[in-house]
Protein backbone atom coordinates (compact mmCIF):
# COMPACT_ATOMS: atom_id res chain seq x y z
CA UNK A 1 0.00 0.00 0.00
CA UNK A 2 1.32 3.85 -1.19
CA UNK A 3 2.35 5.99 2.09
CA UNK A 4 1.85 8.57 -0.79
CA UNK A 5 -0.47 10.31 -3.26
CA UNK A 6 -0.33 11.36 -6.33
CA UNK A 7 -1.22 14.82 -7.38
CA UNK A 8 -0.92 15.83 -10.96
CA UNK A 9 -1.02 19.81 -12.52
CA UNK A 10 0.59 21.20 -15.37
CA UNK A 11 3.26 23.59 -16.44
CA UNK A 12 3.94 25.01 -19.42
CA UNK A 13 6.89 23.30 -21.32
CA UNK A 14 9.71 25.32 -20.67
CA UNK A 15 8.99 25.38 -16.94
CA UNK A 16 9.01 21.83 -17.08
CA UNK A 17 12.47 22.04 -18.51
CA UNK A 18 13.99 24.85 -15.52
CA UNK A 19 12.17 22.45 -12.70
CA UNK A 20 14.34 19.39 -14.22
CA UNK A 21 17.14 21.97 -14.80
CA UNK A 22 17.02 22.55 -10.97
CA UNK A 23 15.85 19.43 -9.24
CA UNK A 24 19.26 17.83 -11.14
CA UNK A 25 21.35 20.53 -10.21
CA UNK A 26 20.31 19.91 -6.42
CA UNK A 27 20.45 15.82 -6.99
CA UNK A 28 16.94 15.51 -6.48
CA UNK A 29 14.06 13.93 -7.92
CA UNK A 30 11.59 16.24 -9.82
CA UNK A 31 9.06 14.82 -6.76
CA UNK A 32 11.55 15.47 -3.83
CA UNK A 33 12.01 19.58 -5.41
CA UNK A 34 8.38 20.36 -5.82
CA UNK A 35 7.49 18.69 -2.31
CA UNK A 36 10.42 21.02 -0.37
CA UNK A 37 8.80 23.94 -3.33
CA UNK A 38 5.40 23.34 -1.98
CA UNK A 39 6.45 23.29 1.71
CA UNK A 40 8.86 26.72 1.00
CA UNK A 41 5.84 28.12 -0.22
CA UNK A 42 3.32 26.77 2.72
CA UNK A 43 5.57 27.94 5.67
CA UNK A 44 6.37 31.56 3.74
CA UNK A 45 2.75 31.97 3.44
CA UNK A 46 1.59 30.92 7.12
CA UNK A 47 4.79 33.47 8.13
CA UNK A 48 3.02 36.17 6.24
CA UNK A 49 -0.60 35.35 7.47
CA UNK A 50 0.99 35.75 11.50
CA UNK A 51 2.42 38.91 10.14
CA UNK A 52 -0.92 40.18 9.33
CA UNK A 53 -2.74 39.23 12.14
CA UNK A 54 0.11 40.54 14.94
CA UNK A 55 0.11 44.18 12.71
CA UNK A 56 -3.72 44.00 12.89
CA UNK A 57 -3.97 43.78 16.68
CA UNK A 58 -0.77 45.83 16.89
CA UNK A 59 -3.16 48.60 14.99
CA UNK A 60 -6.05 48.06 17.17
CA UNK A 61 -3.53 48.75 20.20
CA UNK A 62 -2.84 51.66 18.95
CA UNK A 63 0.79 50.40 18.46
CA UNK A 64 3.48 50.19 15.48
CA UNK A 65 5.63 47.30 14.68
CA UNK A 66 9.11 49.35 15.44
CA UNK A 67 7.66 50.45 18.82
CA UNK A 68 7.31 46.87 19.66
CA UNK A 69 11.06 46.12 17.85
CA UNK A 70 12.30 49.21 20.21
CA UNK A 71 10.29 47.39 23.85
CA UNK A 72 12.05 43.85 22.48
CA UNK A 73 15.18 45.52 21.79
CA UNK A 74 15.63 46.72 25.25
CA UNK A 75 14.32 44.00 27.05
CA UNK A 76 16.69 41.65 25.69
CA UNK A 77 19.61 44.22 26.51
CA UNK A 78 18.43 43.54 30.15
CA UNK A 79 19.16 39.74 30.01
Amino acid sequence: MRTTKVIAFSVPPEFEDEIQKHARAEHRTISEYIREAVRQYMTIREFEQTQQTVSKRLKKKGLKPSSVETVLSSLRKRS
